[in-house]
């Protein structure tokens, strides 16, 4: 297998491919087209480090063809360089704005043709690199946020096993829910690639707030008291506000600005009467509005000390009996929409937890020796 470089020549003169060839052949791989259509053909075959493209041809003339490369994502990334009896300053603005990398004026003088497609491969080949550098580096980054986010999970559930379920299975529900609301007209511009990635990220997150309430309040075993409500109610401010804080303070302050609207507002409810602030409607960040559904979803379907787990069917029936009263209208018809989806991921989400493996405390602390501990 060749080591050379490739070379896509488009030119409809004989002539120049000769001249071309006599001064390219030695150093790289040439493959040639008379026309754009020709060379189109070609690229379904092969796909060159470098294309060498004459401007004035029959029928799809330089300009167009290098149009049509741009449009396509398989091509358009791939340097071109014209090749021209036209100096003009128009034709080169033109062309650079259109994306050409070079000009090589005719009659070719062959060492400036080589030096100038010899520099142009090597920066081409210099971005590719730094640009899967940085892809990678993105990447581990990406990483780096998702374990803090599931380790953050593991901290709440170290305090409340159920939370710390709770947590994990609402970021299953949430991430198949905005799956299919980012597909929805009304929701895709609301919704883009990089708002759901981190909304998604942010999921587990929006009960943190919980790590400050007091253990007799988090731990009860039974129901709440006024008072006590009251206290739990703060997780909520507590949550928003540690994300307030770190959007002055990091990089990234989408992200903490997406976590705090999620953590603050996940217990509004759509006619007023939620809390902490007794936002209504579409006043309520719709990323909120999102959680709230999911959160009620799981907390009904789940066991908890005081109670038995509900049916998915029961549970669907009553969040569709709240619409418009707790929910929002319209998120509720979504959310029904893709009941059996729900559904598969309530009777999976031990796997799909496992996938994502959170951080647990228990994997490091032996509650049964802590018990039998004389200091307790």
């Amino acid at each position: 297998m060749s080591d050379k470089k490739t070379i896509l020549m488009v030119d409809d003169v004989t002539l120049n491919h000769a001249t071309a060839r006599s001064v390219l052949e030695d150093t790289y791989d040439l493959v040639e087209a008379s026309s754009g259509e020709e060379a189109f053909e070609v690229l379904k075959k092969t796909t060159p480090d470098l294309i060498l493209l004459d401007v004035i041809m029959p029928d799809m003339n330089g300009m167009e063809v290098l149009k049509k490369l741009k449009s396509i994502p398989a091509y358009k990334d791939i340097p071109v360089v014209f090749l021209t009896a036209d100096t003009s300053p128009e034709a080169e603005v033109e062309g650079f704005q259109l994306g050409i990398v070079d000009y090589i004026t005719k009659p070719f003088v062959p060492m400036v043709m080589k030096k100038r497609i010899e520099t142009q491969i090597e920066l081409a080949s210099y971005k590719k690199n730094l640009e899967e550098s940085v892809s990678k580096k993105i990447q581990e980054i990406e990483k780096m946020y998702d374990l803090v986010t599931v380790s953050f999970a593991g901290l709440v559930e170290s305090r409340d096993g159920v939370t710390g379920v709770h947590l994990k299975n609402t970021s299953i529900y949430f991430q198949a829910f905005i799956s299919h609301l980012k597909t929805v007209a009304k929701y895709r511009q609301y919704l883009p690639p990089s708002v759901v990635k981190k909304a998604c990220r942010c999921a587990p997150l929006h009960d943190v707030g919980k790590i400050a309430i007091r253990d007799s309040v988090l731990q009860k075993p039974a129901s709440l008291s006024a008072d006590e409500f009251e206290n739990m109610k703060l997780h909520a401010v507590i949550g928003g506000e540690l994300f307030d804080y770190l959007e002055k303070r990091i990089p990234d302050a989408e992200f903490a600005n997406i976590a705090s609207q999620i953590a603050k507002s996940h217990h509004e409810r759509w006619d007023g009467k939620g809390y902490p602030y007794g936002l209504k409607g579409e006043e309520i960040p719709l990323l909120a509005r999102i959680m709230s559904i999911v959160d009620v979803y799981d907390a009904m379907t789940s066991k908890r000390p005081y109670k038995e787990p509900i049916s998915h069917e029961k549970t669907m029936s009553f969040i569709a009996s709240n619409s418009g009263t707790q929910f929002d209208p319209s998120l509720v018809n979504e959310f029904l929409n893709i009941s059996n989806v729900i559904k598969e991921c309530l009777e999976t989400k031990e796997q799909m937890i496992e996938k994502k493996q959170y951080f647990s405390m228990k994997d490091y602390i032996d509650h049964d020796a802590l018990e039998k501990s004389p200091d307790n």
